[in-house]
């Protein structure tokens, strides 16, 4: 059986959320049982792009400043490290991440050293799975002694759930997240690929913000903010996910990254074989909107492969929220958002042909102007079901 500690915590007060913090480790034995003084901590949140923390779709950064003063509790030495999505050579999309997200502010109240994955050295390192003969990983990744999974409970339109295990997809580097979008655009050959990367990481612990939670056609803008009201923690961060996924209404079996996880040995991905710990008691009555997407999963093989990206939600430019900022086009791994220039009609149009559905663009737009659009047959389905 695994352990997930999972805590009450309704709003995000500075002494709430530091008391739900400390108490879902210590449900699970405490931090000293497996960090000594002196030891150098990597805390990963999940700051996929620069957006407010009340946008919903950055790990808050009164969960980051708990954490830190957690590991500092213990003697040890937390570092900050992240590679948002997207990448632009003339700007670093993580360091505005890094500022709009509030994580810089609480990194220079608690005098924490912040690491930019995209600024600093890598070392390869060969990967035991099958999608690519090895990954190039920040060197702080590989010299911590203890990394921490710092996810906010999250849906996603490409893989259904973003959680520990998929925040871990952010120590990759910027144009290197691009290139394995681009080489599976298949979503569950890029499961794969998130599993690899989870086990030659291995990150040791999660604590999941999920107070607030993103629903519906998340990770990005176009998820809706909801109330869940719990902070989780467990070593096994398969089984944080496999937990965080039904509080937002996933079945067992149904996240494709968990289920890959759990043939591995990476963790448990049956609540049978979860033990859940804590005060937090989700009522029966809360439903929340999973992305359009979330219902191919239920398809037999033999329809669902044939038809999965005729059917899956695709991206579209809002042309009244764009403000032709180009930050979609320079991200796209496949390299399809063109710019349409037609005298005093300019705008950028995704090429739908060559687009993958990877949601890089919809990621990391500042304006919220990607909508997704759901397909005709699949809102019939839904909507009859």
């Amino acid at each position: 059986m695994s352990t997930v500690a999972s805590i009450s915590c309704s709003k995000y007060e500075e002494e709430l959320v530091i008391k739900a913090v400390k108490r879902a480790v210590s449900e699970l034995g405490g931090l000293s049982q497996w960090i000594d003084e002196g030891d150098r901590v990597l805390i990963k949140p999940n700051l996929l792009s620069p957006k407010a923390p009340e946008q919903a779709v950055t790990t808050h950064p009164l969960v980051l400043k708990a954490t830190i003063q957690l590991v500092k509790e213990v003697g040890a030495i937390p570092i900050v490290g992240e590679s948002s999505g997207g990448f632009l050579a003339e700007e670093s999309l993580t360091a505005k991440a890094f500022d709009k997200t509030g994580t810089q502010t609480v990194c220079e109240e608690m005098n924490v050293e912040m690491i930019n994955f995209d600024r600093v050295e890598t070392e390869v390192v060969a990967n035991s799975g099958s999608t690519v003969a090895e990954f190039n990983l920040p060197l702080p990744v590989l010299d911590a002694d203890f990394i921490i999974s710092l996810p906010k409970m999250k849906t996603h339109s490409l893989t259904l759930f973003t959680g520990a295990v998929k925040n871990l997809y952010g120590v990759i580097p910027g144009l290197k997240k691009m290139e394995y979008h681009r080489q599976f655009p298949n979503p569950n050959n890029f499961a794969e690929v998130i599993v690899d990367i989870f086990a030659t990481v291995g990150a040791d612990l999660a604590i999941m913000d999920g107070i607030i939670g993103l629903a519906g056609d998340g990770p990005g803008s176009s998820g809706v903010p909801c109330a869940v009201g719990t902070i989780l923690a467990s070593d096994d961060l398969v089984a944080l996910d496999t937990v965080a996924a039904n509080y937002l209404g996933y079945k067992d079996k149904q996240v494709q990254i968990l289920n890959l996880a759990a043939k591995r040995g990476l963790g448990k991905a049956s609540l049978r074989m979860i033990e859940i710990k804590g005060d937090f008691e989700q009522p029966d009555y809360r439903r929340y909107d999973l992305p359009s997407n979330a219902f191919l999963s239920h398809l037999p093989n033999f329809l669902l492969k044939p038809f999965l990206e005729l059917m899956m939600s695709k991206p579209i430019i809002n042309q009244k929220n764009c403000t032709h900022c180009r930050t979609c086009l320079k991200s796209c791994p496949q390299l399809v958002i063109e710019e349409i220039d037609q005298g005093e009609d300019y705008h950028l149009e995704i090429d739908q042909e060559g687009c993958i559905k990877c949601l890089c663009c919809q990621e990391v737009c500042p304006y919220d102007a990607v909508d997704l659009k759901e397909h005709l047959l699949i809102k019939l389905i839904r909507q009859l079901s």
